[in-house]
């Protein structure tokens, strides 16, 4: 039996240089567009332009936030231990593996997101909150093959993550 490592990230595709670049070329497209309308006697475009702004710059900057959160999953012979970083903190998770169950269940509202759960010995631990709902599914594919490989009780068909 051997040690597994999944670390769960989500898809950021932009580096905060990479943000400030697409910040600043929309920022000075708009103000140019603003300024020159504000020359012709449209000088109200100027605060609205200015609010747009803040509101594009304030979703970038929480979407880059958001993004550094994970989730690291530890898949040792005799326990599973899960590690969560979001923006309010950390939160550690010890599970005994042989008691261990990686189930898939579906969201509360019919366009709710479904949530995979570790549950075991009386505690549960939703993992890949940011995951889309196939990631969700494989990962919990992926997760009851490596149970069933330690003898713990995965309820899924394994499949390759």
């Amino acid at each position: 039996m051997s040690v597994h490592r999944i670390e769960l990230v989500p898809n950021g595709s932009l580096s905060w240089q990479t943000a400030a670049i697409f910040f600043g070329s929309i920022a000075g497209a708009s103000l140019f567009i603003a300024l020159v309308f504000a020359f012709q006697g449209y000088w109200p475009i100027l605060p609205f332009a200015g609010l747009e702004l803040a509101l594009l710059g304030w979703a970038l900057w929480h979407s880059m936030r958001k993004s550094r959160q994970r989730d690291m999953l530890l898949l040792e012979p005799q326990r599973i231990v899960v590690e969560k970083y979001r923006l309010d903190g950390h939160q550690r998770v010890e599970f005994p593996r042989v008691w261990t169950q990686a189930r898939l269940e579906p969201g509360g509202h019919r366009h709710h997101p479904s949530r995979l759960i570790l549950r075991g010995h009386g505690r549960s631990c939703e993992i890949g909150d940011f995951l889309t709902e196939e990631e969700r599914s494989s990962l919990q594919s992926r997760l009851a093959e490596l149970l069933a490989e330690g003898g713990g009780t995965g309820h899924g068909k394994p499949v390759g993550l």
